[in-house]
This record gives C-alpha cells, structure tokens and sequence, in this order.
C-alpha cells in the first residue's frame, strides 16, 4: 500500500507540479514559495503614507507630487520574482495568485494604514475591449479576495471612459496627462459619503491611483485608500 502511495505522489509531481505561491515558479513539493520568493523585497520600517517607499527612497516632495488618496500601501517591491509573478498574473492567466497576493494586501493594510473603517473595495477598471480580450482584469480578482478576507462588499464604483497609451516608457508627468479624464463613476453607482479601498496589481507612479481616487472624491466620496501587490522603486528593480 505504502508503495503505491509513493508512485501517486510521484505522479501527482510528474503532471501536477507545486508551483511557489507568489510566483507561480515550479518549487519542491514540501515548500509553497520559491528561494526568491521567501527573501522577496519588502517596503520595510518607516514609510511614506503616499507613495509607499522608505523615508530615504521617498521622492514626493522632491517632485511635488500631490495625490488624491489619503494613504497608499503595498507589500512588496516590484522586482525579481515578484515581478514575474505579477506580470504571470496580470498577463498569462494564472488568475490563482489573487488569493496569496490579497492576503499579503491585507497584511500590509492592517500594518500600516492609520483608519481601517472603510465601507467598501472597489478596482481600477479596465475598458470593456480589453478586459474581454484578456478574460478578466486582475485588478477586480485582487479586490474580491481582499474584500472577502476584509468582510467587505466589493462595489464597481469606477468605468474607463476611454483609451489611454502605453505607459510603461512614461514620465510620471505624462502618466499624469494621459490619465486625465480616463476614469467615471459607473451609471448606477452612488459615491457620496463613501471610504473607499481601492485596489490595484502596481503602483509605478500613483497617476492611475490618483486619477481614481479624484474621481471618486469628484461624485462625493468621503476618502480613499489605496493599496497594491507591489510598488515600483528605481532603485530596486
């Protein structure tokens, strides 16, 4: 009998790899994260509530950012094996890592966010063209597994009202412009009085966050917190 359990276990790993929870790499049956992944890079010690970085990386009052959020989290840096995970996440189906990434968002949410008294999570949306070609916005899956574990409701507050380009080459300025305008309260939602969570896979320079959180503040919401996988650093990737 023992013997035949060993050849289960070993076909389950032939066909059925374990795959590292934050990454989706192929890891030891025993270990649910890979080696990158146990010594992932986190924003640690005393951070700035609006861009998420440490005090010594901070660069809001250099550039004179203004955001339109009240506070901003992430646990992770976007780099390594955390970059690969998301980009999977975001861009290869593997809609799995939702679970593991929400449960790390809230982690970091109850570390660091000073008010918790929030009346829904809410995502940046995507247009419906896009969303249907790649099958689902990651975005959306984050916040219905950060709202489960938060016991809240998740409200499709925001919709995409146009098409905005690429901004992976772009300036935090230009993100800025090419953002303006893009975001509008969905037609059958009410904003008004509302603390929102809002919830997105990367934060780069916070223009798609703050663009949302305007928005929102716009149609009379009271605040807006907001919170993702991980957060672009220079310095780290």
């Amino acid at each position: 009998m023992s013997m035949l359990k060993e050849l289960f276990k070993k076909l389950i790993v032939m066909f059925i790899p374990s795959r590292c929870r934050l990454c989706a790499t192929v890891t030891e049956v025993s270990s649910c994260l890979c080696d990158d992944c146990k010594t992932a890079l986190r924003p640690n010690g005393k951070l700035c509530h609006k861009c998420g970085l440490t005090k010594e990386d901070c660069k809001c009052d250099e550039h004179n950012y203004k955001f339109e959020y009240a506070q901003f989290t992430a646990p992770f840096y976007f780099c390594n094996s955390i970059a690969k995970g998301i980009i999977r996440f975001k861009n290869y189906g593997y809609t799995e890592l939702a679970k593991p990434y929400a449960a790390e968002i809230v982690n970091s949410i109850n570390a660091n966010f000073d008010s918790k008294n929030f009346d829904c999570v809410t995502y940046v949306p995507m247009r419906k063209i896009r969303r249907r070609k790649r099958g689902y916005n990651q975005s959306q899956l984050l916040a219905n597994e950060v709202a489960e574990i938060m016991h809240l409701p998740v409200r499709d507050l925001l919709i995409k009202t146009r098409r905005t380009k690429s901004q992976r080459s772009s300036s935090a300025r230009e993100r800025r412009a090419n953002l303006h305008g893009a975001f509008d309260l969905a037609q059958s939602e009410n904003a008004d009085g509302l603390r929102v969570l809002i919830i997105d896979d990367v934060k780069t320079t916070g223009s798609t966050l703050s663009e949302c959180a305007l928005t929102l503040k716009a149609y009379g919401a009271e605040c807006i917190y907001a919170a993702t996988v991980a957060v672009v650093d220079e310095n780290k990737r």
